[in-house]
This record gives structure tokens, sequence and C-alpha cells, in this order.
């Protein structure tokens, strides 16, 4: 488990090397998560009365462990706003020559990368050629690839028609071929956009000087010339940008982003392996190109433990975010207009299949059974009770993360398997 990994080696100066102070805290979090380094607190089966004292757990927005709630709830929640429409899955992903930069201000090179995206759809979708109307959109940030390594894309779930505000009309997606597909627009139109938008937007936050504190980490930031050379080598090779149905339809899709709403860059059924004795961790991915041949990986705990640790955002940097119909600004009226106006609509026939093969079982989100059930009766679970539960300030939660380190290091244990 990621926890037990981060507790037993997350000290280790090698796997702090070159993480941001906020990283740093968050790997020490979630090391604690769940321990008497967070403190504990009552509660109370509400069917049998049973009482237990449990640890807090970190509430970390990045960790595996105690999120499992939280993002339940958000994928129902996201669920009942979808309308009974078709839906298309978007990937944009940032250039290679751009990913360096990334690292380095990673808020405003990502935070643009987010903005441009949806902006690209909002400006294709309002163009009469295609839909001319407004659509919804859902975007996620996705910083790693399925072997923890650096790729920042963007996942957006757009609906397949759109709005006219000014008749009070729904226009669906243009359909075409045999199978009667919807279509959004052309992806060279798509790429077209979301290139030119993308390279203004960093071009204009380097004039304002949002760029530079990554100027001594980051050689293409020396001076204009040299970023200008940057931004010119990303302008010419062709972008990558997917526009699909999403296989099996928007449900599966949002519980395949929802799985890392709270969570980044692996789940804990991926770590085959912890060997505190060789300092090494075996985790497992796989491929779309062979999503039935699982490859695994075994790397220095420390090396893994950054790999991971990168892909911790910034503090207040929101890699969700809401546009359109789903805006939050005009959820409450906008959206539930459409949804009266489509609500006589039947259900669409599901999409196509996608020539990309399903989410592999390995990507799948998994269903862990509830922590809060009670063991005892079996029906009802455990609530919260009301009184004081002091937490350990962030001084003695060092001091017993310390303490909780050296008792791991002290007892010989051999190599533990965790699935």
């Amino acid at each position: 488990m990621m926890r037990d990994i981060l507790l037993a080696h997350g000290d280790h100066p090698a796997a702090l090397a070159g993480l941001r102070l906020d990283q740093i805290r968050s790997v020490e979090a979630i090391a604690a998560c769940g321990t008497e380094a967070m403190g504990t607190h009552a509660e109370a089966c509400d069917h049998c009365g049973d009482a237990r004292r449990v640890p807090n757990t970190c509430g970390n927005r990045c960790c595996p462990h105690c999120q499992g709630r939280r993002r339940l709830a958000w994928v129902a929640a996201r669920q009942a706003e979808l309308l009974p429409v078709n839906y298309f899955h978007v990937v944009m992903t940032l250039p290679s020559d751009l990913r360096p930069l990334s690292h380095v201000v990673p808020d405003v090179v990502l935070g643009a990368l987010m903005h441009t995206a949806s902006d690209t759809i909002d400006e294709v979708c309002r163009n009469d050629r295609f839909l001319g109307g407004e659509v919804g959109q859902l975007a996620v940030l996705h910083t790693w690839r399925r072997d923890l390594h650096w790729h920042p894309h963007v996942h957006l779930i757009v609906t397949a028609g759109a709005w006219d505000a000014a008749r009070q009309r729904w226009i669906p997606a243009k359909r075409f071929g045999p199978e009667q597909t919807p279509f959004l627009a052309p992806v060279a139109v798509v790429r077209s956009v979301f290139k030119r938008r993308l390279i203004t937007a960093l071009r204009r936050a380097y004039q304002r000087g949002e760029l530079d504190a990554g100027r001594t980490l980051c050689p293409d930031l020396t001076d204009a010339a040299t970023f200008e050379a940057l931004l010119a080598r990303c302008s010419e090779p062709d972008w990558v940008i997917r526009i699909e149905p999403p296989f099996g339809g928007p449900q599966q899709l949002l519980k395949y982003l929802g799985a890392y709403v709270s969570r980044v860059a692996i789940s804990p059924k991926r770590i085959l392996a912890h060997d505190p004795i060789a300092g090494t961790v075996t985790y497992t991915w796989t491929t779309n190109a062979e999503p039935d041949r699982p490859q695994q990986a075994t790397l220095p705990v420390a090396a893994f433990i950054r790999l991971f640790a990168q892909h911790i955002l910034p503090p207040r940097f929101q890699r969700i975010r809401f546009r359109g119909l789903w805006s939050t600004a005009t959820r409450a009226t906008k959206l539930h207009l459409v949804q009266r106006h489509l609500g006589g609509c039947p259900q669409p026939p599901p999409p196509s299949p996608s020539p990309t093969p399903a989410t592999p079982a390995s990507q799948q989100p998994e269903a862990p059974d509830d922590p809060y059930r009670c063991p005892c009766c079996g029906i009802g679970t455990y609530q919260r009770q009301p009184g004081p539960c002091p937490r350990p300030s962030p001084h003695q939660r060092r001091t017993i993360l310390m303490r909780l380190r050296q008792g791991l290091r002290a007892t010989p244990h051999g190599a533990t398997t965790t699935a």
C-alpha cells in the first residue's frame, strides 16, 4: 500500500530530492493517514451500538486510501447531471517540448493547458459549421502515463449537442456513416485552434512575468528569444488530439475519471510488492495496444516515491473544471432548463464501439469493501460520535512519524506483498 511505502521510506533524502514543499507535506500526510500521528476519534454503529476508537484520516486530496466515499459521491453527483444525449470523449495532450516547462511552473503551464482545452471546445462548438451553440464540458487533468511518467493531458466529456439559448432549442450533433455516429468537429480543426490558443496563452504568461520563477531551472526561459524558439519548435509537429464516443457510455468514463478525483497516478491494487529490505517497489500497468498483457516494473523505493510525488499538483490548483452547461455559475439555471427541455426525449442508443480498446481491468476503479460497515451486526454502519478529537500539531505529527519509522526499521521483517 502507498501509505506503508511512504511511512517506511517517506523521509529518505533521495525520495524527497527535487520535490516542492507542498509535495513533501502531502507525502507526510499520506504516510500518517490512519495512524496515531493523525489522532483518533470515537465511532458507534447506528444499528447495534458497537463502539470503537479509530485513527483519523489525513483528508489529503491525493491520498489513495481515505477518499473512497468522496470519489463515489462525486461520481454519483456527476451522473445525476448527465443529459439524455450522446457524449464525446476528447483528449488533448501537452506537446513533449513543453513538458519540462510544465514541471518547473506547473500552476501556469497546466492552468493554461486546461483553460485552453475548454476554450478550444467552446470556440469550435459555437461555430455554426459544427454545432452553433453551447455545450456542456467536464475537464479532468491527468499528468501521468500508466507507467507513472510525466505526461500532462486533459480528458473532456462533451455533450454531443449544444443549447441554442436564443431559440431555446437543443441542437443535436450531426451524424455520419452507415452507423450514424455522432460527429463533433474535424480533429485538424480542433488541433489548429488548440495549438494557436495554447501558444498565445504561454506567450502572454511569459510577457506578464508569470514564468519567471522557472528561469533558473529551465534553460528555455533564459530570454525572450530562447522562449520564442521553444514555441516555434512546439508549433511544428502534429499535436495529439483524440475525439471519440466514450467506450461503454458516459457513465463508465465518469467512473474511470472519478477514480482519480481524490487520488493521483496509481491505485493501491497496482502495487504488487514492496520489499523493505531490498528497498524496491514492484507495480504493474497496461497499454492500450495490449490491454490483456500487464507489464511490471521494479524500482528503488526512492525513485518510485519521486515518480508518485511529481504528480501532486500545487495547492489550490483546480484539476477538475466545469464549463458551459455544467458551469457551476449556471448549473442551477441553464442546466435545469436544458434538462426540462430534454426530459421527454428518449434515452439515446449506446454509442457505436470505439476503435480504442476498452479500459483494461487494471485501470478500472475498484469497489472496496465499506470500512464503515459494522462487523458485529453486518447491518449498521459506524457513525462518528460528537466530542473533541484533537489532532497532533505538525511538530507532534513529525515526532510520532519518526518514532513509527524507527520502530519499523528496528523490527526485522521480510518483503510484504499488497494487492
